[in-house]
Protein backbone atom coordinates (compact mmCIF):
# COMPACT_ATOMS: atom_id res chain seq x y z
CA UNK A 1 0.00 0.00 0.00
CA UNK A 2 1.54 3.37 1.21
CA UNK A 3 4.94 3.93 2.34
CA UNK A 4 5.08 2.75 4.44
CA UNK A 5 -18.54 -1.40 -2.50
CA UNK A 6 -19.22 -2.59 -4.27
CA UNK A 7 -19.14 -0.81 -7.85
CA UNK A 8 -21.81 1.79 -9.04
CA UNK A 9 -24.39 -0.03 -11.44
CA UNK A 10 -23.12 -0.83 -13.97
CA UNK A 11 -25.66 1.62 -16.37
CA UNK A 12 -23.92 4.37 -14.31
CA UNK A 13 -20.38 3.09 -14.63
CA UNK A 14 -20.72 2.61 -18.01
CA UNK A 15 -22.26 6.55 -19.19
CA UNK A 16 -19.54 7.74 -17.05
CA UNK A 17 -16.89 6.05 -18.48
CA UNK A 18 -18.21 7.09 -21.76
CA UNK A 19 -18.28 10.61 -20.84
CA UNK A 20 -14.54 9.89 -19.52
CA UNK A 21 -13.13 8.81 -22.93
CA UNK A 22 -14.81 11.53 -24.45
CA UNK A 23 -13.19 13.91 -22.08
CA UNK A 24 -9.85 12.61 -22.78
CA UNK A 25 -10.19 12.63 -26.54
CA UNK A 26 -11.92 16.13 -26.44
CA UNK A 27 -10.46 18.36 -24.12
CA UNK A 28 -7.21 18.16 -26.12
CA UNK A 29 -8.56 -1.99 23.31
CA UNK A 30 -12.09 -2.34 24.44
CA UNK A 31 -14.90 -4.56 23.42
CA UNK A 32 -14.43 -8.03 22.20
CA UNK A 33 -15.32 -9.81 19.04
CA UNK A 34 -18.42 -12.23 19.49
CA UNK A 35 -19.30 -15.19 18.39
CA UNK A 36 -18.50 -17.31 15.15
CA UNK A 37 -18.22 -14.71 12.47
CA UNK A 38 -20.51 -14.80 9.80
CA UNK A 39 -19.86 -14.75 5.82
CA UNK A 40 -21.01 -11.30 4.36
CA UNK A 41 -23.50 -11.46 1.53
CA UNK A 42 -23.48 -8.06 -0.78
CA UNK A 43 -26.97 -7.86 -0.62
CA UNK A 44 -27.68 -8.01 2.86
CA UNK A 45 -24.85 -5.86 4.15
CA UNK A 46 -27.05 -2.85 5.16
CA UNK A 47 -29.29 -5.11 6.92
CA UNK A 48 -26.62 -7.25 8.84
CA UNK A 49 -24.57 -4.25 10.14
CA UNK A 50 -27.81 -2.71 12.04
CA UNK A 51 -27.09 1.16 10.91
CA UNK A 52 -30.25 2.07 9.88
CA UNK A 53 -31.47 3.50 13.37
CA UNK A 54 -28.32 5.23 14.16
CA UNK A 55 -28.38 9.00 15.10
CA UNK A 56 -24.91 9.23 12.94
CA UNK A 57 -26.51 9.94 9.66
CA UNK A 58 -24.36 11.05 5.87
CA UNK A 59 -24.05 13.97 5.15
CA UNK A 60 -26.39 15.32 2.68
CA UNK A 61 -25.76 19.35 2.84
CA UNK A 62 -22.97 21.18 1.46
CA UNK A 63 -22.51 24.93 2.11
CA UNK A 64 -19.75 27.85 2.47
CA UNK A 65 -17.08 27.51 4.90
CA UNK A 66 -16.70 29.20 8.11
CA UNK A 67 -13.94 31.71 8.98
CA UNK A 68 -11.80 28.59 11.13
CA UNK A 69 -12.94 26.11 8.25
CA UNK A 70 -10.76 28.96 5.82
CA UNK A 71 -8.15 29.13 8.62
CA UNK A 72 -7.58 25.16 8.91
CA UNK A 73 -7.50 25.22 4.93
CA UNK A 74 -4.69 27.30 4.64
CA UNK A 75 -2.71 25.89 7.24
CA UNK A 76 -3.29 22.55 5.36
CA UNK A 77 -2.15 23.88 2.27
CA UNK A 78 1.16 25.36 4.08
CA UNK A 79 2.46 21.94 4.11
CA UNK A 80 2.69 22.47 0.14
CA UNK A 81 4.18 25.26 -0.12
CA UNK A 82 6.96 24.11 2.84
CA UNK A 83 7.34 20.79 1.09
CA UNK A 84 7.22 21.85 -2.62
CA UNK A 85 10.31 20.71 -4.75
CA UNK A 86 10.43 22.78 -7.80
CA UNK A 87 13.33 20.73 -9.32
CA UNK A 88 10.53 17.59 -9.82
CA UNK A 89 7.04 19.15 -9.39
CA UNK A 90 7.09 16.76 -6.25
CA UNK A 91 6.27 17.14 -2.73
CA UNK A 92 7.65 15.16 -0.39
CA UNK A 93 5.28 12.34 2.18
CA UNK A 94 6.68 13.17 4.87
CA UNK A 95 8.21 16.71 6.29
CA UNK A 96 11.51 17.20 5.73
CA UNK A 97 12.02 13.83 4.35
CA UNK A 98 11.97 13.77 0.56
CA UNK A 99 11.12 10.91 -0.70
CA UNK A 100 7.67 10.46 -2.29
CA UNK A 101 4.73 7.72 -3.30
CA UNK A 102 2.31 8.33 -5.62
CA UNK A 103 -0.41 7.87 -3.21
CA UNK A 104 0.79 10.53 -1.65
CA UNK A 105 0.93 12.83 -4.94
CA UNK A 106 -2.56 11.63 -5.53
CA UNK A 107 -3.16 13.12 -2.16
CA UNK A 108 -1.28 16.23 -3.29
CA UNK A 109 -3.10 16.26 -6.62
CA UNK A 110 -5.99 16.49 -4.87
CA UNK A 111 -5.26 18.92 -1.86
CA UNK A 112 -4.27 21.22 -5.21
CA UNK A 113 -7.79 21.01 -6.78
CA UNK A 114 -9.04 21.72 -3.76
CA UNK A 115 -6.82 24.83 -2.60
CA UNK A 116 -8.23 25.83 -5.50
CA UNK A 117 -11.69 25.20 -4.83
CA UNK A 118 -11.35 26.69 -1.37
CA UNK A 119 -9.66 30.13 -3.16
CA UNK A 120 -6.48 29.23 -1.06
CA UNK A 121 -4.29 29.61 -4.12
CA UNK A 122 -5.42 31.44 -7.37
CA UNK A 123 -6.02 29.60 -10.79
CA UNK A 124 -2.17 30.94 -11.80
CA UNK A 125 -0.74 28.71 -9.08
CA UNK A 126 -3.11 25.72 -9.59
CA UNK A 127 -1.99 25.86 -13.57
CA UNK A 128 1.60 26.10 -12.67
CA UNK A 129 1.80 23.14 -9.95
CA UNK A 130 -0.53 20.93 -11.74
CA UNK A 131 1.44 21.62 -14.83
CA UNK A 132 4.93 20.87 -12.79
CA UNK A 133 3.31 17.73 -11.44
CA UNK A 134 2.09 16.62 -14.37
CA UNK A 135 5.58 16.76 -16.10
CA UNK A 136 7.17 15.27 -13.31
CA UNK A 137 5.50 12.20 -13.55
CA UNK A 138 5.64 12.22 -17.09
CA UNK A 139 9.47 11.91 -16.91
CA UNK A 140 9.72 9.27 -14.41
CA UNK A 141 11.41 5.94 -14.94
CA UNK A 142 8.89 3.15 -15.05
CA UNK A 143 9.71 -0.63 -13.63
CA UNK A 144 10.39 -2.66 -16.31
CA UNK A 145 8.84 -0.18 -18.11
CA UNK A 146 5.80 -1.05 -16.99
CA UNK A 147 4.53 1.00 -14.37
CA UNK A 148 5.77 3.88 -11.74
CA UNK A 149 8.06 2.59 -8.79
CA UNK A 150 6.83 2.53 -5.21
CA UNK A 151 8.54 5.11 -3.94
CA UNK A 152 11.00 7.77 -5.40
CA UNK A 153 13.31 10.41 -4.69
CA UNK A 154 10.72 14.35 -4.87
CA UNK A 155 14.09 16.19 -5.51
CA UNK A 156 15.76 13.67 -8.35
CA UNK A 157 12.62 12.12 -9.58
CA UNK A 158 15.16 9.12 -9.35
CA UNK A 159 13.38 5.85 -8.16
CA UNK A 160 14.29 4.61 -4.76
CA UNK A 161 13.87 2.15 -1.88
CA UNK A 162 11.83 2.53 0.91
CA UNK A 163 14.82 4.06 2.55
CA UNK A 164 15.07 6.64 -0.05
CA UNK A 165 18.19 4.81 -1.11
CA UNK A 166 18.21 4.72 -5.22
CA UNK A 167 17.11 1.81 -6.68
CA UNK A 168 17.81 1.86 -10.47
CA UNK A 169 15.49 -1.34 -10.89
CA UNK A 170 13.13 -0.55 -8.81
CA UNK A 171 10.94 -2.13 -6.23
CA UNK A 172 7.82 -2.62 -7.61
CA UNK A 173 4.61 -1.07 -8.11
CA UNK A 174 1.27 -0.50 -6.26
CA UNK A 175 -2.07 -1.17 -8.10
CA UNK A 176 -3.69 1.12 -4.85
CA UNK A 177 -1.22 3.52 -4.84
CA UNK A 178 -1.37 4.22 -9.41
CA UNK A 179 -5.35 3.57 -8.65
CA UNK A 180 -5.33 6.59 -5.62
CA UNK A 181 -3.47 9.28 -8.32
CA UNK A 182 -6.04 8.31 -11.25
CA UNK A 183 -9.14 10.02 -9.30
CA UNK A 184 -6.99 13.39 -9.93
CA UNK A 185 -6.38 12.50 -13.30
CA UNK A 186 -10.48 12.06 -13.79
CA UNK A 187 -11.01 15.49 -12.05
CA UNK A 188 -8.55 16.66 -14.67
CA UNK A 189 -10.31 15.40 -17.23
CA UNK A 190 -13.49 16.56 -16.50
CA UNK A 191 -12.32 20.08 -15.43
CA UNK A 192 -9.23 21.68 -16.39
CA UNK A 193 -8.72 20.86 -20.32
CA UNK A 194 -5.70 22.50 -20.71
CA UNK A 195 -3.81 19.56 -19.03
CA UNK A 196 -5.93 16.83 -20.61
CA UNK A 197 -2.84 16.34 -22.86
CA UNK A 198 -0.56 15.56 -20.06
CA UNK A 199 -2.91 13.30 -18.55
CA UNK A 200 -3.27 11.33 -21.74
CA UNK A 201 0.41 11.26 -22.11
CA UNK A 202 0.57 9.66 -18.74
CA UNK A 203 -1.65 7.34 -19.42
CA UNK A 204 0.11 6.22 -22.83
CA UNK A 205 3.01 5.47 -21.08
CA UNK A 206 1.95 3.52 -18.19
CA UNK A 207 0.65 0.09 -19.00
CA UNK A 208 -2.63 0.26 -16.47
CA UNK A 209 -3.68 -2.94 -17.78
CA UNK A 210 -0.78 -4.64 -15.79
CA UNK A 211 -2.67 -3.29 -12.38
CA UNK A 212 -5.67 -5.93 -13.00
CA UNK A 213 -6.15 -10.06 -13.97
CA UNK A 214 -9.52 -11.55 -13.38
CA UNK A 215 -10.98 -8.42 -11.92
CA UNK A 216 -8.46 -8.60 -8.58
CA UNK A 217 -5.86 -5.85 -8.30
CA UNK A 218 -2.48 -6.69 -8.76
CA UNK A 219 0.97 -5.48 -7.64
CA UNK A 220 4.47 -5.75 -8.21
CA UNK A 221 7.43 -6.55 -5.70
CA UNK A 222 11.21 -7.79 -5.74
CA UNK A 223 11.83 -11.22 -4.48
CA UNK A 224 15.64 -11.94 -3.27
CA UNK A 225 16.88 -12.96 -5.87
CA UNK A 226 15.74 -9.24 -8.01
CA UNK A 227 13.07 -10.87 -9.96
CA UNK A 228 9.59 -9.26 -10.50
CA UNK A 229 6.80 -11.12 -8.63
CA UNK A 230 3.09 -10.08 -9.51
CA UNK A 231 0.86 -10.29 -5.98
CA UNK A 232 -2.40 -9.76 -5.81
CA UNK A 233 -2.44 -6.35 -3.79
CA UNK A 234 -5.61 -5.03 -1.16
CA UNK A 235 -7.69 -5.68 1.21
CA UNK A 236 -11.58 -4.87 2.28
CA UNK A 237 -12.05 -1.19 2.07
CA UNK A 238 -8.61 -0.20 -0.19
CA UNK A 239 -10.13 -2.64 -2.48
CA UNK A 240 -13.07 -1.24 -3.57
CA UNK A 241 -11.87 2.33 -3.16
CA UNK A 242 -8.92 1.04 -5.81
CA UNK A 243 -11.07 -0.98 -8.06
CA UNK A 244 -13.84 2.19 -8.57
CA UNK A 245 -10.58 4.59 -9.51
CA UNK A 246 -9.49 1.84 -11.86
CA UNK A 247 -12.93 1.91 -13.90
CA UNK A 248 -13.25 5.42 -14.18
CA UNK A 249 -9.81 5.10 -15.91
CA UNK A 250 -11.25 2.02 -17.98
CA UNK A 251 -9.96 -1.31 -16.29
CA UNK A 252 -11.70 -4.37 -14.74
CA UNK A 253 -11.46 -4.73 -11.38
CA UNK A 254 -14.70 -6.08 -10.56
CA UNK A 255 -13.48 -8.81 -8.52
CA UNK A 256 -11.91 -6.15 -6.35
CA UNK A 257 -14.76 -4.35 -6.10
CA UNK A 258 -17.09 -6.60 -4.81
CA UNK A 259 -17.53 -6.32 -0.62
CA UNK A 260 -18.95 -10.40 -0.37
CA UNK A 261 -16.32 -12.50 -1.67
CA UNK A 262 -13.27 -12.32 1.36
CA UNK A 263 -15.74 -10.68 3.79
CA UNK A 264 -17.35 -11.43 7.22
CA UNK A 265 -19.40 -9.12 10.08
CA UNK A 266 -17.73 -9.38 13.08
CA UNK A 267 -18.51 -7.70 16.74
CA UNK A 268 -16.86 -5.34 17.72
CA UNK A 269 -17.41 -2.71 21.30
CA UNK A 270 -21.04 -4.16 20.59
CA UNK A 271 -20.95 -2.87 17.18
CA UNK A 272 -20.95 -5.10 14.05
CA UNK A 273 -18.70 -4.14 11.37
CA UNK A 274 -17.77 -5.92 8.13
CA UNK A 275 -14.37 -7.00 8.27
CA UNK A 276 -11.89 -8.88 5.99
CA UNK A 277 -12.15 -12.53 6.38
CA UNK A 278 -8.32 -13.23 5.09
CA UNK A 279 -6.02 -14.05 7.77
CA UNK A 280 -2.37 -12.67 8.01
CA UNK A 281 -1.13 -16.04 8.92
CA UNK A 282 -2.30 -17.85 6.03
CA UNK A 283 -1.86 -14.77 3.35
CA UNK A 284 2.50 -13.94 4.14
CA UNK A 285 1.90 -11.94 7.35
CA UNK A 286 -0.49 -9.48 5.25
CA UNK A 287 -3.14 -8.04 7.65
CA UNK A 288 -6.37 -6.75 6.60
CA UNK A 289 -7.20 -4.18 9.63
CA UNK A 290 -10.78 -2.56 9.39
CA UNK A 291 -10.08 1.64 9.04
CA UNK A 292 -11.30 5.07 8.36
CA UNK A 293 -9.35 5.96 5.54
CA UNK A 294 -10.83 4.13 2.84
CA UNK A 295 -14.25 5.04 3.60
CA UNK A 296 -13.62 8.15 3.95
CA UNK A 297 -11.44 9.03 0.70
CA UNK A 298 -14.27 7.22 -1.03
CA UNK A 299 -17.07 9.12 0.14
CA UNK A 300 -15.30 12.39 -0.31
CA UNK A 301 -14.41 11.57 -4.05
CA UNK A 302 -16.63 9.50 -5.40
CA UNK A 303 -19.61 9.35 -3.00
CA UNK A 304 -20.47 6.46 -1.33
CA UNK A 305 -21.01 2.95 -3.35
CA UNK A 306 -24.79 1.36 -2.29
CA UNK A 307 -23.04 -0.71 0.19
CA UNK A 308 -20.15 1.53 1.71
CA UNK A 309 -22.38 3.69 3.35
CA UNK A 310 -23.52 1.34 5.81
CA UNK A 311 -20.06 -0.42 6.07
CA UNK A 312 -18.81 3.13 7.02
CA UNK A 313 -21.28 3.74 9.33
CA UNK A 314 -20.96 0.67 11.41
CA UNK A 315 -17.15 1.49 11.23
CA UNK A 316 -17.69 5.05 12.57
CA UNK A 317 -20.80 3.50 15.54
CA UNK A 318 -17.83 1.08 16.92
CA UNK A 319 -15.14 4.09 17.77
CA UNK A 320 -18.16 5.87 19.01
CA UNK A 321 -19.25 2.88 21.33
CA UNK A 322 -15.66 2.82 21.99
CA UNK A 323 -15.72 6.62 23.11
CA UNK A 324 -18.71 5.50 25.47
CA UNK A 325 -17.29 2.91 27.46
CA UNK A 326 -13.62 4.78 28.01
CA UNK A 327 -14.05 8.05 27.25
CA UNK A 328 -11.70 7.99 24.78
CA UNK A 329 -12.35 10.01 21.92
CA UNK A 330 -11.72 7.43 19.14
CA UNK A 331 -10.81 7.98 15.59
CA UNK A 332 -8.52 5.35 14.30
CA UNK A 333 -6.42 4.88 11.06
CA UNK A 334 -3.43 4.37 9.58
CA UNK A 335 -0.53 7.28 10.15
CA UNK A 336 3.00 8.33 10.40
CA UNK A 337 3.92 8.59 14.00
CA UNK A 338 7.03 10.55 15.57
CA UNK A 339 8.86 7.51 16.95
CA UNK A 340 9.55 4.07 16.43
CA UNK A 341 7.96 2.12 14.23
CA UNK A 342 7.36 5.83 12.51
CA UNK A 343 4.69 3.95 11.00
CA UNK A 344 1.10 1.94 12.66
CA UNK A 345 -1.90 1.04 11.49
CA UNK A 346 -4.87 2.02 14.15
CA UNK A 347 -7.84 -0.23 13.67
CA UNK A 348 -11.26 -1.09 14.87
CA UNK A 349 -10.30 -4.59 14.37
CA UNK A 350 -7.94 -7.22 12.82
CA UNK A 351 -7.81 -10.83 12.97
CA UNK A 352 -10.69 -10.71 14.83
CA UNK A 353 -9.03 -8.91 17.69
CA UNK A 354 -10.59 -5.63 18.26
CA UNK A 355 -8.92 -2.08 18.55
CA UNK A 356 -5.72 -3.68 17.37
CA UNK A 357 -2.47 -1.58 16.37
CA UNK A 358 0.67 -2.95 14.32
CA UNK A 359 3.54 -1.87 12.31
CA UNK A 360 3.78 -2.28 8.83
CA UNK A 361 6.00 -5.91 9.88
CA UNK A 362 3.01 -7.08 11.91
CA UNK A 363 4.58 -6.48 15.50
CA UNK A 364 1.68 -4.88 17.93
CA UNK A 365 2.04 -1.65 18.57
CA UNK A 366 -0.77 -0.47 21.42
CA UNK A 367 1.01 2.35 23.03
CA UNK A 368 1.50 3.58 19.64
CA UNK A 369 -2.76 4.16 18.67
CA UNK A 370 -3.50 7.77 18.29
CA UNK A 371 -6.54 10.09 17.70
CA UNK A 372 -6.13 10.40 13.85
CA UNK A 373 -6.09 13.94 12.44
CA UNK A 374 -7.26 13.04 8.69
CA UNK A 375 -9.95 10.16 10.03
CA UNK A 376 -11.45 12.26 12.42
CA UNK A 377 -11.77 15.27 10.23
CA UNK A 378 -12.95 13.19 7.40
CA UNK A 379 -15.70 11.42 9.46
CA UNK A 380 -16.54 14.43 11.27
CA UNK A 381 -17.57 15.78 7.77
CA UNK A 382 -18.74 12.64 6.14
CA UNK A 383 -21.29 12.22 8.76
CA UNK A 384 -23.38 14.71 10.84
CA UNK A 385 -24.38 13.32 14.66
CA UNK A 386 -23.16 13.92 18.11
CA UNK A 387 -20.58 11.55 17.77
CA UNK A 388 -19.25 13.27 14.51
CA UNK A 389 -19.47 16.66 16.47
CA UNK A 390 -17.17 15.92 19.29
CA UNK A 391 -14.77 14.46 16.45
CA UNK A 392 -14.35 17.64 14.76
CA UNK A 393 -13.76 19.09 18.27
CA UNK A 394 -11.49 17.13 19.43
CA UNK A 395 -9.30 18.61 16.31
CA UNK A 396 -8.41 21.81 18.52
CA UNK A 397 -4.79 21.81 19.08
CA UNK A 398 -3.98 19.95 15.99
CA UNK A 399 -2.34 22.00 13.99
CA UNK A 400 0.43 24.36 13.34
CA UNK A 401 -0.15 27.50 11.07
CA UNK A 402 3.77 27.37 10.01
CA UNK A 403 4.01 23.22 9.00
CA UNK A 404 0.22 22.43 8.47
CA UNK A 405 -1.51 19.71 10.43
CA UNK A 406 -0.17 16.89 12.59
CA UNK A 407 -0.76 13.33 12.19
CA UNK A 408 -2.65 13.20 15.50
CA UNK A 409 -2.81 12.76 19.34
CA UNK A 410 -1.52 9.68 21.08
CA UNK A 411 -3.70 8.46 23.13
CA UNK A 412 -1.23 7.01 25.65
CA UNK A 413 -0.27 10.41 27.86
CA UNK A 414 -2.26 12.62 25.02
CA UNK A 415 1.10 13.95 23.53
CA UNK A 416 0.20 15.04 19.99
CA UNK A 417 1.89 12.96 17.31
CA UNK A 418 3.91 15.64 15.53
CA UNK A 419 4.15 13.53 12.18
CA UNK A 420 3.40 16.21 9.39
CA UNK A 421 2.36 14.85 6.00
CA UNK A 422 1.50 15.28 2.41
CA UNK A 423 -1.56 12.50 3.29
CA UNK A 424 -2.65 13.88 6.19
CA UNK A 425 -3.04 17.61 5.01
CA UNK A 426 -4.22 16.76 1.78
CA UNK A 427 -7.04 14.95 3.07
CA UNK A 428 -8.17 17.60 5.57
CA UNK A 429 -7.91 20.00 2.03
CA UNK A 430 -10.00 16.89 0.04
CA UNK A 431 -12.45 16.91 3.37
CA UNK A 432 -12.85 20.89 3.43
CA UNK A 433 -13.64 20.79 -0.19
CA UNK A 434 -16.14 18.49 0.13
CA UNK A 435 -18.06 20.00 2.74
CA UNK A 436 -18.36 23.07 0.48
CA UNK A 437 -19.34 21.21 -2.28
CA UNK A 438 -20.14 17.35 -1.86
CA UNK A 439 -17.60 14.68 -3.53
CA UNK A 440 -14.81 15.97 -6.43
CA UNK A 441 -15.50 13.68 -8.78
CA UNK A 442 -19.40 14.23 -9.09
CA UNK A 443 -19.01 18.00 -8.63
CA UNK A 444 -16.23 17.85 -11.38
CA UNK A 445 -19.38 15.92 -13.59
CA UNK A 446 -21.56 18.66 -12.41
CA UNK A 447 -19.17 21.61 -13.34
CA UNK A 448 -18.38 20.12 -16.83
CA UNK A 449 -22.11 19.71 -17.47
CA UNK A 450 -22.29 16.01 -17.38
CA UNK A 451 -25.67 14.05 -17.33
Amino acid sequence: MKFVEGLFAARSHFAFLVGLTIALGTMGALGATKGPATPAKAVDVVSALGTSSSDERVTTVFRPLDQKEKGWAETAWRYFENEYHPETGFVSSVRAYPSATLWDLGSYALGLISARDLDVIDEAKFDARMAALLAGLEKLELVEGILPNKAYNAVTGRMVDYENHDAPNGVGWSALDVARIGVPFTVVAWRFPKHTPAVKRLLARWRLSSLVAGGALVGARRTETGALERVQEGRLGYEQYAARSLVLLGHDASRSGRVDLDSEVVEVSGQKVLADARRSADHGGTHAGVLSEPYVLEAIELGFGPESASIATSILLAQKRRFEATGILTAVSEDNIDRAPYFVYSTVVDDRRPWAVYSPDGREALSARTFSTKAAMGLSYVFEGPYARRLRAGLDGLSDGNVGFFSGRYEEGARTNSAVTANTNGIVLEVLAFAKRGPVVRAAQTSAGAP
